[in-house]
């Protein structure tokens, strides 16, 4: 079929941001190529998720509603896709760059033997109808272009943080179609026992809605752990610029630059960050940045809506502290 498809990720009836940067995305290229654009939701109860969808631009939301899908269950997941691929046969297929994005595409690559471009920053279409994938090589200092000419669907994994979300300017209602798949969990190697919150400092830079962010002025990786604990206090995780993972004070996954990853949080702490231009690529559309540093004429300042001369071994643990005082009176009330 001429449909250009969506995996969107939900939870709890509610649609995480990267599946809106996946709807701005896949309507650009849907556009490009004169195709429907498709979106599929798996879950349980998730009549809501569709309705969300209405004036967003999707053609047709195909809603896999089953109670063994209610969380992501990489079997299962990956058998009602692949048949749903199956069956209708897709031109292109995205989805986002997660933990699980990332799980189910390998998964439904490998059953319908096709091919993958994961983690892709950007894409486009060529000439010849064909997508053009773009996605950092060589320990991200090499961004290449990757076409897949002879693979149908041609399918990729978005990196969050990449797509400004854009509402889409016209009126559009939605088509839903409810599609029950017969799933046998017996059959199945893992099963899910228990879901537990992960520590938010261990959670992927890209997928934080608050980073606290360090450069040369943490001065070691010792002074690093006072960024996990405000952090940590924020439910947020810890970035890094270039300086600070060329030390060694942080894993390079951290990194946030042109270089590294880019993210769009809704809070962005940058403690003894200068703002070269190269890190500012990489954090500039964060919806509220805090800067700290004891240059009062740092670049970062420019950018910042709050900034902040001092010493940050001294301002984060006040920081830290204050934050805490005040969620002790909060739960006291």
């Amino acid at each position: 079929m001429d449909e250009t498809w969506i995996v969107l990720e939900q939870n709890e009836g509610e649609l995480d941001d990267i599946s809106w940067e996946i709807v701005t995305q896949g309507r650009g290229i849907a556009a490009r190529l004169n195709q429907r654009l498709c979106a599929v939701v798996m879950g349980h109860n998730i009549s809501a998720v569709g309705e969300s969808l209405n004036n967003s631009g999707v053609d047709e939301v195909y809603l896999l509603d089953d109670p063994n899908l209610d969380t992501y269950s990489p079997e299962a997941y990956t058998q009602v896709l692949s048949e749903l691929i199956q069956e209708r046969a897709p031109q292109i297929v995205l989805c986002g760059a997660t933990s699980n994005g990332n799980d189910l595409a390998s998964r439904v690559a490998a059953k319908l033997g096709i091919g993958l471009v994961s983690d892709c920053i950007s894409l486009d279409v060529g000439e010849e109808g064909f997508l053009l994938h773009y996605k950092p090589t060589y320990k991200e200092k090499v961004c290449s272009k990757i076409i897949s000419p002879d693979n149908r669907p041609q399918l990729a994994t978005v990196r969050p943080g990449m797509v400004e979300i854009i509402d889409f300017p016209t009126i559009k209602g939605v088509q839903v179609t409810k599609i029950s798949p017969k799933l046998d969990p017996s059959k199945y190697c893992i099963r899910t026992t228990d879901l537990r919150k992960t520590d938010p400092v261990n959670l992927p830079v890209e997928e934080a809605e608050v980073i606290v962010s360090g450069g040369g002025g943490v001065g070691s990786e010792e002074n690093f752990r006072l960024l996990e604990e405000v952090a940590r206090s924020l439910g947020g995780t810890v970035g890094a610029s270039r300086i600070a993972i060329d030390n060694r004070w942080v894993s390079r996954d951290r990194q946030i630059g042109q270089s590294g990853r880019t993210v769009k949080p809704k809070l962005y702490i940058a403690c003894g960050i200068s703002g070269a231009s190269h890190h500012i690529m990489g954090m500039k559309d964060s919806k509220f940045i805090v800067a700290i540093n004891t240059d009062p004429n740092a670049p970062i300042f420019k950018l910042s809506d709050v900034g902040i001369v001092g010493d940050l071994l001294q301002v984060v643990p006040a920081i830290t502290s204050e934050i805490g005082q005040r969620k002790g009176a909060s739960e006291t009330k």
